[in-house]
């Protein structure tokens, strides 16, 4: 009989291809790791209440309720539609962060921030005019505000950078924050110092009195390593990013498209069934 009482799930690139649906293969799996008595949570860098994520196929119920959004800065519950905890950046270094675009060396850069305000959403240029921001918009619940000094900041679950470059990345360090960041697409997610999955996952190992043993994750991206260090069983699909397959204790054969969550789910829970 399985051990694990906890399944940790990825959403872009691991359960979905990038900010699409989820891949149709993995539905049922889900479906039966939870019937099975298995608590499933998505861990996401995506707002974890967007409708697009269409979660509710899922029904939530007390095994299938809890997401993780923003790489770990909130952890929220979808079926009492109420928060559990957050770790947003101080809105003071958000302003830092957006203050940087006012350096010669980074006026090409350009941030999403998702504030702890749900109808507010800053972007540094139009939709129409970066096909990052006009990806990333089919997250957007309401329409983005392009920021200016004018505009009260506020605390901030995470923000995105995209077109920047290593030294805006030491700056965000230096600055005092957390960011994961991909040299292949030179963007980064930006998140308060010490926030990202893992911690969020402790959070509900804690809460739940789940031993990480017990845990299994998935994930393919620099947001996901350090949860997949931390879980007792973690799993990089064939596409997942160099830093994710080195941490991960299995790197699969399969990928995203193939339906890799389903394939490694019956590999490692349902299989005895």
């Amino acid at each position: 009989m399985s051990n694990y009482k906890m399944v940790v799930l990825d959403l872009d690139g691991t359960t979905c291809l990038p900010l699409d649906n989820i891949v149709e293969s993995n539905i049922e799996p889900i479906k039966q790791v939870i019937k099975k008595g298995v608590r499933v949570v998505f861990a996401t860098g995506r707002p974890i209440k967007a409708k697009f994520n269409n979660l509710e196929k899922f029904e939530f119920s007390e095994l299938h309720s809890i997401g993780i959004g923003f790489n770990g800065a909130t952890i929220y519950d979808l079926l009492n539609k109420k928060e559990i905890a957050a770790f947003p950046l101080e809105k003071e270094k958000a302003t830092k962060v957006f203050n940087l675009l006012k350096k010669p060396e980074f006026k090409e850069c350009i941030l999403c921030a998702y504030t702890v305000q749900d109808d507010i959403t800053y972007v540094t240029k139009k939709i129409e005019e970066s096909k990052d921001l006009e990806f990333e918009s089919k997250l957007f619940e309401k329409p983005a505000t392009i920021y200016d000094d004018s505009y009260e900041m506020f605390d901030c679950y995470k923000i995105l950078v995209f077109n920047a470059n290593e030294e805006f990345k030491q700056e965000v360090i230096n600055i005092g924050l957390e960011i994961a960041w991909s040299k292949q697409s030179l963007s980064g997610e930006i998140t308060r110092k010490g926030v990202n999955k893992k911690l969020a996952v402790e959070y509900l190992s804690n809460m739940f009195k789940v031993d990480p043993i017990n845990i299994l994750a998935m994930g393919d991206g620099e947001n996901d390593v350090e949860m997949l260090k931390y879980a007792g069983l973690s799993i990089a699909p064939k596409n997942a990013c160099d830093n994710a397959k080195s941490n991960a204790k299995v790197v699969s054969e399969f990928k995203d498209a193939d339906g890799v969550v389903g394939i490694e789910l019956n590999n490692y829970i349902l299989k005895e069934d």
